[in-house]
């Protein structure tokens, strides 16, 4: 089924953790399937080959399958066209006989409704779960055009019409993600902008020169007056966290240039006395059309390259967080994939800088760049992820040889990150208060080679009687034998049913193990 989390809470950071001793954190990574690629090139309007980027993969509870919207593009006509492969396990995927398009004249398989703009088809698709969401909407669509910001409406997700008044928004870049938050009650779009910095001419100024900084969609720069750049047909976004974000039009402006990197693969330097590198906004929208609270959320920081930049934030409510899977890059031009968390959606946290996903070896379908993962779905003991692969660099001409691919990558159910106690230590972690709202306490742990105990503690500290280290049964297996990889903890004479509606600390005793999630009061 689809990955959700009701109940559970991961234990990234110091929202549910809130003391740790003898113990080290450690963030994991899928493992890639061997037989990957998993989803090929088969039909022609596919082009180069199918790769996932701004797509999404759903759960279709009419149909009972996996949806997966994917991208095909073309080097001949420059046309991104998006199409559809669908699933029953989660595993097998086949592409349907939709016949809802057509491509050289003749039945386009799989191919889905470009319609206005057909070279930008490609949408980020959101289900609408509302009970008075109208049938002909159950689907929406956003995708970006340069005239902006276009929604389209599906009953089935598979027949597309456009919404009226398109374009609906002017603000973000090529690339969307959005989903319902059930945290906010709303829709809610992550998005590229280019941040774009540099030093402009001002006589009146000691040096000469007044510092520029612009948020802008898009862009086009050529060579200006001796050691300038000139920026132009660009629109610029003024943000307005109240009434909303506002545009202006950017033309002839002038920055000053010197030392100018290469250009990325997207038109413009990652490096120089000008320069511009991809950010990632957020905004809200209770109807898909009308988007509001337009704000930065994330951007590349001290911590990675000088010349890296986030070009996309996949972004997915779990375990209590909401898990972003963000794309960065820098002038080497590869695509590689890291993992953020945010407990609002809005302030990041990257304390792992490895690779979610990383390149493939030399010759790979991945070896050039990985690009975002999907909707993970999940089994009874797994996630599993679907990505995009290049066999280029972002740098690379795209009328080169190149090819894309879909893989997958498989991970442990809710494995993101685990503490671990130390080698011959007995390592010990304290939650924050939790809310006992249930029966029992399930884990999903490691401890085969050690044990691991839990001591239940009111608000204050204080252990509650029956509920000591003492008198717990030790767990001493690994759980992903179980269902969910969750196994509940019993002590000898008292259950913790006793204690719903309680405010509780609970304390971990681990030995030679590791502890990856917990569901309080949740079977």
């Amino acid at each position: 089924m689809p990955a959700e989390s009701t109940g559970l809470s991961l234990l990234l950071d110091e929202a549910v953790v809130a003391e740790v001793r003898d113990c080290r954190q450690t963030f994991h990574a899928p493992v890639k399937d061997p037989s990957s690629p998993v989803i090929t090139a088969t039909e022609p309007w596919e082009g180069r080959g199918p790769y996932t980027w701004g797509t999404r993969l759903l759960w279709n509870p009419e149909r009972q399958q996996y949806d997966l919207y994917y991208v095909g593009f073309r080097v001949e006509d420059n046309h991104y066209r998006w199409g559809l492969a669908e699933s029953r396990d989660g595993l097998t995927w086949t592409k349907p006989d939709l016949a809802i398009e057509s491509f050289g004249g003749a039945p386009a398989r799989n191919m889905l409704t470009g319609g206005p703009h057909p070279d930008k088809a490609v949408r980020s698709v959101v289900r609408d779960p509302r009970l008075d969401c109208p049938p002909d909407q159950r689907y929406k669509a956003i995708r970006f055009t340069y005239e902006g910001e276009c929604v389209s409406y599906s009953p089935d997700g598979w027949r597309w019409t456009e919404a009226p008044g398109n374009p609906v928004w002017r603000v973000p870049s090529d690339i969307i993600h959005t989903l319902w938050d059930p945290g906010c009650n709303r829709f809610v779009a992550y998005f590229k902008l280019w941040e774009l910095c540099g030093e402009t001419p001002a006589p009146s100024s000691p040096s000469g020169w007044r510092p520029v900084r612009k948020y802008l969609p898009f862009f086009s720069h050529r060579p200006g007056p001796e050691g300038l750049t000139e920026i132009r047909e660009g629109i610029e976004v003024l943000f307005d966290p109240e009434a909303g974000a506002r545009t202006q039009p950017v033309e002839g402006l002038l920055l000053r240039a010197a030392d100018q990197g290469m250009d990325d693969g997207g038109g413009a330097p990652l490096t120089g006395a000008w320069h511009a590198r991809r950010v990632i906004a957020r905004a809200e929208s209770e109807d898909f059309c009308r988007w509001r609270r337009e704000e930065l959320v994330l951007c590349a920081d001290e911590r990675d390259r000088p010349d890296a930049n986030i070009q996309y934030l996949f972004v997915l409510p779990y375990g209590g967080y909401y898990l972003g899977f963000a794309t960065l890059h820098d002038e080497r031009g590869h695509f590689e994939q890291q993992l953020a968390f945010s407990r609002d959606g809005r302030c990041w946290s990257r304390p792992w800088r490895g690779n979610f996903i990383g390149l493939g070896p030399p010759g790979a379908f991945d070896s050039g760049m990985v690009l975002a993962p999907t909707d993970p779905i999940a089994t009874d003991t797994q996630l599993i992820f679907y990505y995009g692969g290049f066999d280029i660099q972002h740098w690379q001409p795209m009328s080169g040889p190149w090819s894309a691919a879909i893989g997958r990558a498989f991970m442990r159910r809710d494995g993101f990150a685990s503490w671990d106690s130390l080698p011959g230590r007995i390592g010990m972690v304290e939650t924050q208060p939790l809310q006992v709202a249930g029966e029992d306490l399930w884990l999903n742990a490691e401890a085969r080679a050690g044990r691991l105990r839990v001591e239940v503690r009111d608000e204050s500290g204080r252990v509650i009687p029956g509920f000591s280290q003492e008198d717990c049964t030790p767990l001493n297996e690994d759980t992903s034998r179980y269902s969910q990889c969750l196994a509940p903890i019993r002590w000898a004479e008292r259950k913790l049913g006793a204690l719903v509606g309680w405010r509780v600390r609970l304390r971990f005793a681990l030995e030679e193990s590791s502890l990856f999630a917990l569901r309080l009061g949740e079977g």
